[in-house]
């Protein structure tokens, strides 16, 4: 009965073994080999800074156009051959090389409306612009105003019909265009005889 009974257990001890094999693995963990992905080193890209274009203001022809002065918006030219009378009001284009300040209050006031328009004042160089001033009054008005770029293009013009008289600030390009422009007639005194 013993050699029927191992006869018996001994096929289920091998089978329990292969089984316990199977589901063991023949490699502890502690053993695995340290397997680690290969780092391939990307190469390094450094930021290029791209510069604005140093722009080179156009400064109108000195033929035409005469040094007005200075302001905090730019250089300011008049043209002398356009200065036209009409009883007590002149008119007189005016020419500015806007300054850098100028040109990104320009864009942003720009991009506020049309901020595809706006890229085009990256490139802003100057205005022309043709005012009124009633030297009488001592009132002026703008009647048209163009923008130009670097390369001479028009990048906005606009024409004002029927703008409101306004009084010309003190120290001022206007200022100074009524004072070379406008005679004032001085009031006779009365003298008693």
């Amino acid at each position: 009965m013993k050699k029927i009974s191992f006869g018996i257990i001994l096929p289920f001890l091998i089978i329990f073994l292969l089984a316990s094999c199977v589901t063991s693995p023949s490699v502890s963990i502690e053993q695995k080999p340290d397997i680690k992905p290969q780092v391939v080193e990307q190469p390094r890209i450094t930021p290029q800074i791209v510069e604005q274009p140093v722009m080179t203001p156009k400064k109108p022809d000195s033929n035409a156009w005469e040094h007005l002065g200075k302001t905090r918006s730019g250089d300011c030219y008049y043209n002398k051959a356009s200065v036209s009378k009409s009883s007590h009001v002149i008119e007189v284009r005016t020419y500015k090389i806007v300054t850098q300040d100028f040109r990104k209050a320009a864009i942003e006031e720009v991009k506020k409306n049309d901020p595809a328009n706006s890229i085009k004042y990256h490139n802003y160089d100057h205005n022309v612009r043709v005012d009124e001033i009633d030297c009488q009054k001592n009132l002026y008005r703008v009647t048209e105003s163009i923008d130009y770029d670097v390369h001479g293009n028009v990048l906005d013009h606009f024409r004002y019909a029927n703008e409101p008289w306004r009084s010309i600030p003190v120290l001022t390009g206007l200022d100074t265009l009524r004072g070379k422009f406008c005679i004032v007639q001085k009031q006779p005194l009365n003298k008693n005889k």
